[in-house]
């Protein structure tokens, strides 16, 4: 074992050890919290923009103003929700269990992080000593492509989420222009269309 291995065992028991601290609902509910976050904020910020006016006349500020709003109410609400069941889990003497599952989860959250930081550093480390002797790189890094994989799907959909909803946005700001343009067209012919006629 060398310095590798400890650093990576080092990372595996904190994770463990901070698992059963939380627990597996407080873990899971931070984890999807931040995730439910990011997309329904930026669903509902363009919406909820026109309601921060009175932060900024920028629209790029309102939207911002208004993704922080959405973004920080879903967190809180989710640390509600989870306070609540973790209270219920106490009640029903569930909690030992709740712990060791929150245990193994830090252990396989850091474990898939520490798959994806190796199949980045494997192209400029592959040569290095402790690298090659290293017991969990051995072990690992044949698993590290299926991690970093994975990761690339979750962020191309979220991307993918994010610039639907941007066209959405100029689709709809074009047809509001083309109709408030044709509306003015209309009204100018009818201004200047002889009444004798």
């Amino acid at each position: 074992m060398n310095t590798i291995d400890i650093i990576v065992l080092a990372i595996l028991v904190f994770s463990c050890i901070n698992g059963l601290r939380r627990g597996l609902l407080s873990a899971l509910a931070s984890l999807l919290g931040w995730i439910l976050a990011l997309f329904v904020a930026t669903s509902l910020a363009s919406t909820l923009a026109p309601f921060m006016s009175g932060f900024s006349h920028s629209l790029m500020v309102q939207k911002v103003a208004a993704f922080a709003c959405v973004a920080l109410a879903i967190i809180v609400l989710t640390w509600i929700v989870t306070s609540i069941l973790s209270g219920i889990l106490k009640t029903l003497k569930l909690d030992p269990l709740n712990r060791l599952a929150g245990g193994m989860f830090g252990v396989v959250k850091s474990l898939f992080i520490v798959l994806i930081v190796m199949q980045s550093l494997a192209p400029w480390l592959h040569s290095a000593q402790s690298w090659q002797h290293s017991l969990f790189v051995q072990a690992l890094l044949p698993y590290a492509p299926l991690a970093t994989d994975l990761s690339k799907d979750v962020a191309s959909d979220a991307i993918k989420h994010m610039n639907h909803q941007g066209q959405a946005e100029v689709v709809t700001s074009d047809d509001s222009s083309f109709g408030q343009g044709s509306s003015l067209g209309n009204r100018s012919e009818h201004s200047t269309k002889n009444p004798f006629n």
